[in-house]
């Protein structure tokens, strides 16, 4: 009989120590829970124990949740920054087209008309392009790499501003290596586009545009440089952001969208570009790993 209590005792003992660690583990899975729910940073040491498992999934859960929440976060700001973008640099052609209209309305001028014409191609080259950088920047176009010889791609680019070259008096030195690579030749031609006709756009009177792509041992590099005002050190940090135009840019015509594009198509194909300024010299480098 002593034997039985004994044993009975033993049982309640190992029950009464088995609920305390349950309902230990359960607080601490509870003071756990509200920690992750709250965003506090915590960690877990992972071991063979079911909470330890059950912690680790809850805690990739949560973190894949908070992922796709800034992803949407991060859409959304995106979205907001296009339509404020839009409504910004459309109003003022929006309002010029209004103005002539009404001008028209009053007497027939052939200068109306081709104010009215000037703005429409403005508004729409403005709106082309900011489709084409807010499709860029959220994925929306998918590039189509292959095989291209470089030199005939920027070749092809710079028989397209032979005529404008010309008009300022520019000429255009180039010196190509043969490179064969693997790129998405519409939207590699557009970039290439952009850089010379912002080179040709802001060089000097009777000036200089030098154009070359050089093989090194670690990349391929298309270098575009003209003779132009030095670029100010400000300028050089935030060329490349959309619709940012430099000091040395107010008088000319543009939006500030191209390089923003240009940076875009070229990072996308796992390319970088930098810009360097040298007293009279402005050089853009365009450098696509080997």
């Amino acid at each position: 009989m002593d034997l039985l209590i004994m044993i009975l005792a033993a049982l309640v003992g190992i029950l009464l120590y088995k609920n305390m660690v349950y309902r230990r583990a359960l607080r601490e899975f509870g003071e756990f829970l509200n920690k992750a729910v709250d965003g506090e940073e915590i960690s877990v040491v992972y071991d063979e124990k079911e909470s330890s498992k059950l912690k680790n999934l809850l805690l990739k859960f949560l973190n894949a949740k908070q992922v796709r929440e800034l992803k949407v976060i991060e859409e959304k700001e995106k979205t907001n920054m296009l339509i404020s973008d839009i409504s910004h640099q459309t109003k003022t052609p929006i309002a010029n087209l209004s103005i002539y209209l009404d001008l028209l309305e009053k007497g027939y001028k052939l200068e109306y008309i081709e104010t009215l014409r000037y703005e429409l191609n403005k508004l729409s080259f403005l709106i082309d392009n900011l489709v084409k950088s807010s499709r860029m920047e959220v994925g929306m176009i998918r590039l189509h790499k292959k095989t291209i010889d470089m030199s005939i791609l920027v070749n092809d680019v710079i028989n397209e501003f032979k005529e404008i070259a010309q008009l300022k008096n520019i000429k255009i030195n180039y010196s190509f290596e043969k490179i064969i690579m693997s790129l998405d030749e519409k939207w590699t031609k557009e970039a290439v586009h952009n850089l010379i006709d912002n080179a040709i756009k802001y060089c000097s009177e009777n000036g200089e545009v030098e154009i070359t792509i050089k093989k090194s041992h670690i990349f391929y590099r298309l270098s575009i440089s003209n003779d132009s005002e030095d670029l100010l050190l400000e300028d050089r940090s935030k060329i490349f952001q959309r619709f940012y135009r430099g000091k040395n840019s107010i008088n000319k015509e543009g939006l500030g969208l191209g390089l923003f594009i240009t940076r875009t198509i070229i990072e996308k194909q796992e390319g970088m570009i930098h810009v360097d300024s040298n007293g009279n010299k402005i050089k853009f480098c365009v450098d696509f790993p080997i």
